[in-house]
């Protein structure tokens, strides 16, 4: 046993040193975690935009070629980035680099709020919450990618704040605009980054010195920044002749009115998915870290001057975020995560009462990251119905002809991601067909036309929502198509006009 004298001999890590020790094996347990969700069955959105990405060109009828989607371009190229490969499964590949630098910015708020111990905490956070498939963060998602950038918005934005000489708080501010405009081109909804900015640039310019001086050199870095992606994006919309009046009716306008259609056709299962949003958000930690921080961040730390109504305003903001989206679905969720992690930094290392709170939160969020990427693991390894979309779409692929399209009734457009056949019909999902053709005009034109589809995918009822009460498309659907088989629970019909050699069913 070493000497008292020995032992003062010893070297003491250094500061970089534990940092490395701390972050290195937290990002292999994030990439090893993030691994195993890869080859796991694309999800509904994922399969979609895979979907739109392989066809994008321009001169369609809209804003990607022939598809309808809602979402913004940044997203869009991202998915156009991973269809450069025949493998569906590289959008979820992709997305590890940018769930790591959410973890890496994360730590680096967390420290800047509350030194080491802050890093650490935030850090942590970051991690079990983007591996959290209670949350619905396995998916390769707009929300995932969206919060990588406001977290990266948020970091930048603190260092901007902390610099310590002119240059790099400009050159930092420049960043940190960059991410935050970047953000809501992924998710239009993700303007916490930007939020963040003009909060700081406010709060300084309020005081007096150098705080006012600080504030014009983040303000004139930032607004820098958040004029690069809207240039490019501008350059996007000129080159693919795209009216900008247009690109926003279909990014913004049509939000509102989706949010009214599904509102007034299926309230009773919005009402559903907000109680499990409640119920998600608060067995994953994320919920209690909110709740915890609106309660004592009057009685928290104001690091560094930062002042604790700037993160109150973004989880305020969140909240309201995700109240505006009308479907609530799991990922919605991921919109709190960015300023999530900032509450936990910023409170997690206090000796307080709050600070005690925050950091039960915070393991609370580690276990249940835990925890359910060991049980989804187990349900996708033993429970069918967790490949049922994938295992149709593999039968389709088998059992088509090269020119085959196919429609699925309704939404699910993975189904035809994973047979690579195209729809003929624009709207992939039941949301945009409810809201765009609520008559199910086009869709019973298409069905009646020259280019019917030749298979279709019935996973819901043909009435569902009260969508065909008059029976017009069922009656349809019978004249001009037969059932040829079910699989994994999902009818499948073929048009009468037609024979095909049909694979065996797969197991289910």
């Amino acid at each position: 046993m070493a000497s008292p004298a020995a032992r003062d001999l010893e070297p003491v890590p250094s500061p970089r040193t534990s940092t490395r020790r701390f972050l290195v094996p937290l990002c292999l347990v994030v990439v090893l975690v993030r691994a195993t969700y890869v080859l796991r069955p694309l999800r509904n959105d994922e399969g979609g935009y895979l979907l739109v990405a392989r066809q994008w060109h321009t001169g369609g009828e809209f804003l990607y070629g022939d598809y309808f989607v809602d979402r913004p371009p940044l997203l869009m190229l991202l998915f156009e980035v991973a269809s450069l490969t025949e493998w569906d499964q590289a959008i979820r590949v992709l997305a590890i680099p940018f769930v790591l630098l959410f973890v890496l910015a994360g730590w680096r708020a967390g420290t800047l709020l509350a030194g080491p111990a802050g890093g650490r905490w935030a850090a942590v956070v970051a991690a079990g919450i983007m591996c959290s498939p209670a949350l619905a963060a396995e998916q390769a998602d707009g929300e995932l990618f969206g919060a990588a950038f406001v977290m990266a918005a948020l970091a930048l934005a603190l260092s901007a704040w902390n610099a310590d000489s002119a240059t790099r708080r400009f050159g930092w501010a420049v960043a940190a605009g960059a991410a935050g405009a970047a953000a809501p081109l992924v998710k239009q909804s993700l303007l916490e980054g930007l939020l963040l900015l003009a909060g700081l640039v406010l709060w300084g310019w309020w005081c007096q010195g150098a705080d006012r001086r600080r504030a014009l050199l983040v303000g004139g870095g930032g607004l820098l920044g958040a004029l690069l992606p809207g240039a490019l994006s501008w350059l996007w919309l000129t080159v693919a002749r795209i009216e900008p009046a247009d690109a926003w009716h279909d990014l913004v306008g049509s939000r509102g009115v989706a949010f009214d259609a599904l509102w007034s056709t299926s309230p009773d299962d919005s009402i559903r998915r907000a109680g499990l949003l409640l119920v998600l958000g608060s067995v994953t930690g994320l919920l209690p870290i909110v709740i915890t921080w609106l309660l004592t961040a009057r009685r928290g730390p104001r690091q560094r001057s930062v002042d604790a109504r700037v993160v109150t305003l973004l989880l305020v903001f969140g909240l309201v975020g995700i109240a505006s989206g009308g479907a609530y679905w799991p990922p919605y969720l991921l919109q709190l995560a960015p300023a999530a992690v900032l509450s936990a930094g910023a409170l997690a290392p206090s000796v307080s009462r709050p600070g005690a709170w925050m950091r039960a939160c915070c393991r609370l969020v580690a276990a249940a990251a835990l925890v359910g990427t060991l049980v989804s693991g187990v349900v996708h390894a033993t429970v069918p119905s967790a490949w049922s979309s994938q295992r149709t779409g593999e039968w389709l692929a088998d059992s088509k002809a090269a020119s085959d399209t196919g429609f699925v009734a309704y939404g699910l457009p993975s189904v035809l991601e994973t047979a690579d056949m195209p729809s003929s019909y624009p709207h992939l999902w039941s949301a945009a067909m409810r809201t765009l053709d609520p008559g199910q005009t086009r869709l019973r034109a298409t069905l009646a036309g020259p280019d019917a589809p030749s298979w279709v995918v019935q996973v819901n009822g043909l009435n569902a929502w009260g969508i065909d009460e008059g029976s017009r498309l069922r009656d349809l659907l019978h004249q001009r198509y037969r059932v040829v088989a079910e699989i994994c629970g999902y009818r499948v019909w073929l048009r009468a006009d037609l024979t095909r050699e049909l694979a065996p069913p797969p197991p289910c």
